[in-house]
């Protein structure tokens, strides 16, 4: 290299780097689990509205990086794993200390936002007003930055994954191009998992009732639960568990007609993406992890009346659905379907 080419490199260096001072840098840490991060969606896209030139760096757990990969508006995500070594978690904090952010949004609560340089960054001890999980991350986004727009909606997908999901249903016969209903019988948690029996119930009501083709979602491990329901279903029901990672899967939540899923990342993914939904609620806090808005209905049974005696029970151990019957859900869902 000559010295003039020499001369060129140094003078582009030193543009770039006075761009990036002048560019609003705004770091987000973010949760682990699917559902927790899908919940802080509206969060980082809140920000994007506010400063739409600005570079945004995610931090996220290993497992759900893939809520956020396709998004077009993060220029970086970084993976913190809790269970990496000390050596390693230094070098995380030595990437992320690289860059002096404007804004810091702690979602996970951690020493991070301490860590590096920031001008403003959200408490470590914190006070909360609202019950609900989505709630409280805008409630502590607001901490950081009090006057912030509404959020946009979030891309969880693009057009190669919509692309793949289509031709999915493609191979497995279904030829509609929307409309479908989209049943999530599985969830993290087993406790979590309404009786299969019911959901079979609610499946024949709603075919019954509108025709629609069902289609079955949700991960590898939910498949058996998916495969029982098929057997009484040929030909109303495709099986899809496993076969789609979350982006496809996304993706036709954003053609279907209806989502009834358990508490589960593909509830929160029905609401976010402005799908009638129908969230169906046992052991776990619906005013906690639940959604309102016209397009959204919680499903649940009637604890008071319960003979479980679950509040007793630690939250870890609680199961029961409190006695929630498949009209009920039913009922909801043609309520979103107009029906």
């Amino acid at each position: 290299m000559n010295e003039a080419e020499t001369r060129a490199e140094y003078v582009k260096a030193g543009a770039e780097e006075l761009k990036l001072k002048k560019t609003t840098n705004i770091l987000v840490i973010t949760l682990s689990n699917f559902g927790d991060v899908i919940l802080t969606t509206p969060v980082i896209m809140a920000l994007v509205r506010k400063y739409p030139e600005a570079r945004m760096t995610v931090v996220v757990g290993p497992r759900a990086r893939s809520v956020l990969q396709r998004s077009p508006d993060i220029h970086k995500i970084v993976i913190y794993d809790k269970k990496a070594s000390f050596h390693e978690k230094l070098k995380f904090i030595a990437e992320l200390r690289k860059v002096k952010y404007d804004h810091v949004v702690d979602l996970r609560n951690t020493v991070i936002p301490f860590l590096v340089s920031c001008k403003r960054r959200t408490p470590l001890f914190r006070k909360f007003t609202q019950v609900n999980m989505r709630d409280r991350h805008l409630e502590m986004l607001h901490n950081v930055e009090s006057d912030m727009p509404a959020s946009a909606p979030f891309h969880f997908f693009n057009k190669e994954d919509e692309v793949f999901a289509m031709r999915a249903l493609e191979v497995a016969g279904i030829l509609e191009k929307s409309g479908w209903i989209l049943v999530a019988p599985g969830a993290a948690s087993e406790r979590k998992r309404w009786p299969v029996e019911h959901f079979k119930e609610v499946i024949r009501a709603l075919h019954k009732r509108t025709g629609k083709k069902i289609l079955l979602v949700g991960t590898l491990d939910e498949r058996p639960v998916a495969e029982n329901i098929l057997k009484e279903f040929p030909g109303i029901v495709g099986v899809f568990c496993g076969d789609l990672v979350l982006s496809e899967t996304a993706a036709l939540i954003g053609k279907a007609s209806l989502v009834v899923a358990n508490d589960s990342a593909l509830m929160h993914l029905g609401f976010e993406l402005g799908t009638p939904t129908v969230g169906i609620f046992g052991p776990t806090d619906h005013e906690k992890y639940g959604h309102a808005g016209s397009k959204f209905r919680i499903a649940r049974g009637d604890a008071q009346a319960c003979s479980c005696r679950s509040e007793k029970l630690p939250r870890a151990e609680r199961s029961c659905f409190h006695g929630l019957k498949p009209e009920k859900v039913t009922s909801l869902c043609m309520e979103l379907l107009g029906r």
